[in-house]
């Protein structure tokens, strides 16, 4: 089903139409917008395509309002006007000690193994501060952060989405991985024998993977028996049996460590390393709540 007219309107084109109304031209209208005569024509054609009536009838000293257009003023200058005085409001100064908020965060899975308990043990002093973690890999982040559903993300790469702002948290080397004992781990390696090695890979959806694109950007080959959905689940195939993987350091040091039939060697060659952004939408910039929390979360990385 595709939405109406009515679900894709520009708010500013109320404001347009609010200030016609007191002007009752469009001429004085678009002076006192900033917006040429033109300008204006062509936006009260938009919303006349919305309202499906004229609007506004020519006269020879301006413009005169129809029934339709008298019938919606005062409902569109009362929201205008709620709409302003939301935007004025000053909201109350963040404070993690007495505040409470809930903070909804995506978190790959995977990196939520330590990042969730040092969000934990840094709170815990603050009884009014909840966090919501999600891991399920959505279609959209951007989409995601734009409506509210999430108020920051973590993610492998900066959005490419104009209104959305990002930092870059840390950088962590792929190793491979293998369980004790196995061939990989001994000798000599090369990309060729690399190439040649059962792999289990980890993937979002059917083909998007950060370290097959790397690979790919190389010219290198991996043969994968397996894809599998976190990072987590790569440790547990590669751990029962001869496939390898390719983790980030970090991870395997710090997410993975009490797994005993987990090994890891570097790469004989040279992939860019993961790369972790923590993204959010321009409308939070500048929120307190929000500013305390992504550096909260810069120093979580820092001591990574």
């Amino acid at each position: 089903m595709q939405d109406g007219p009515a679900s894709r309107l520009d708010l500013n084109l109320l404001a347009i139409f609010d200030t016609i109304m007191s002007e009752r031209s469009l001429t004085k209208a678009g002076l006192r917008l900033g917006m040429t005569q033109s300008a204006v024509s062509h936006a009260m054609a938009r919303l006349r395509e919305v309202t499906g009536d004229t609007l506004f009838e020519r006269t020879g000293r301006g413009v005169r309002p129809t029934a339709r257009a008298l019938q919606m003023a005062a409902s569109v200058r009362q929201a205008l006007d709620q709409l302003r005085a939301t935007l004025r409001q000053t909201p109350p100064a963040f404070c993690s000690e007495t505040s409470e908020q809930t903070f909804q965060l995506y978190i790959p899975a995977g990196l939520d193994l330590f990042i969730a308990p040092a969000l934990l043990s840094r709170t815990l002093a603050n009884p009014g501060i909840s966090f919501r973690i999600s891991g399920d890999r959505v279609q959209s982040i951007t989409h995601e952060l734009r409506t509210g559903d999430k108020w920051l993300a973590l993610d492998y790469g900066p959005p490419k989405t104009n209104g959305y702002c990002s930092e870059l948290l840390f950088e962590d080397p792929f190793v491979i991985v293998a369980h004790p004992g196995h061939e990989i781990l001994d000798g000599d390696l090369t990309s060729q024998r690399f190439e040649t090695v059962v792999h289990v890979a980890f993937a979002w959806g059917c083909d998007h993977s950060p370290l097959s694109e790397r690979l790919a950007e190389l010219g290198v080959k991996h043969a994968v028996k397996y894809t599998v959905p976190t990072l987590a689940s790569l440790a547990a195939v590669v751990a029962a049996s001869d496939l390898i993987g390719v983790l980030p350091l970090r991870m395997v040091q710090r997410g993975f460590a009490g797994i005993d039939a987990l090994a890891w060697r570097s790469i004989p060659f040279a992939v860019p390393p993961m790369q972790i952004y923590s993204i959010w939408h321009e409308s939070l910039d500048a929120d307190d709540s929000h500013i305390w929390l992504r550096r909260m979360l810069r120093e979580i990385s820092a001591e990574i």
